[in-house]
């Protein structure tokens, strides 16, 4: 039995080592083009950029939500939580992106069909999030040390 499996991995041409291998490079060459762009919130496309937001919402990550938005964003719900703390008797004191709710843009992603780009230049973008019923949210965006950062309206 033995010199029969030898003998059919010899007529292949390849070692069943070679192939693991192969396999092997094959699945980290996948990782590294799959991560190679880095995080949704630095890339180029601001369609992109929402669309993460989107669903990072959605899955209410809101800590990682926080790295979409914009500084003066950022500083409305700083101001907020530090509001809401100096109410607060007892409890730990919240942060800022405790201070998101989903709903802030859409409740879901489902709501929407798509996400149109209406105008861009170097420094902001204007989106549509067009809804199932032909409706749409205008969101700008921002660029903000070399990305793209989302001014929500709070």
């Amino acid at each position: 039995m033995r010199d029969r499996e030898t003998s059919q991995l010899e007529k292949s041409g390849k070692p069943l080592f070679s192939r693991l291998c192969m396999l092997v490079v094959l699945g980290i060459f996948c990782m590294l083009c799959a991560c190679g762009e880095g995080p949704v919130w630095t890339r180029d496309d601001p369609r992109t950029v929402l669309s993460g937001f989107l669903t990072d919402a959605e899955y209410q990550d809101m800590a990682n939500v926080w790295e979409y938005l914009s500084a003066e964003t950022r500083q409305k719900l700083d101001q907020m939580a530090s509001a809401f703390n100096a109410s607060a008797e007892n409890g730990s004191p919240r942060k800022g992106y405790e201070m998101l709710r989903t709903g802030h843009l859409l409740s879901s992603t489902r709501e929407y069909r798509k996400i149109e780009l209406v105008s861009s230049d170097d420094t902001s973008a204007e989106l549509h999030i067009i809804l199932h019923d032909e409706t749409y949210k205008t969101v700008t965006l921002h660029r903000e040390e070399g990305r793209w950062a989302i001014d929500l309206p709070i």
